[in-house]
């Protein structure tokens, strides 16, 4: 995720691209096309369960996923992980 953000001219504007728009928005050059979400995903499927469990026993309620499972997953964790560390650095 660092590196992700590192690689841009502007590693804030990296974050507040990141949290407000999404993955979708292609901002991540390394999760755009589902051949790399998906080994994203098989990569860090143990730390993705993990992150996921927590976030639907915090919110009391379960992910709703629609289309593509390791997409969704997989962008779902990046911007998770993300929010948490600008959260952290005191970026947003």
């Amino acid at each position: 995720m660092a590196r992700e953000a590192l690689d841009h001219d502007q590693p804030l504007s990296f974050f507040h691209e990141l949290l407000e728009h999404g993955c979708i928005s292609g901002i991540v050059n390394s999760l755009i096309y589902y051949h790399d979400t998906h080994a994203f995903f098989d990569q860090h499927y143990e730390e993705i369960e993990a992150l996921r469990e927590e976030f639907e026993h915090d919110q009391g309620v379960s992910l709703d996923i629609s289309g593509d499972l390791k997409n969704a997953l997989a962008w779902f964790s990046f911007e998770l992980v993300a929010y948490r560390l600008a959260n952290d650095l005191e970026i947003i």
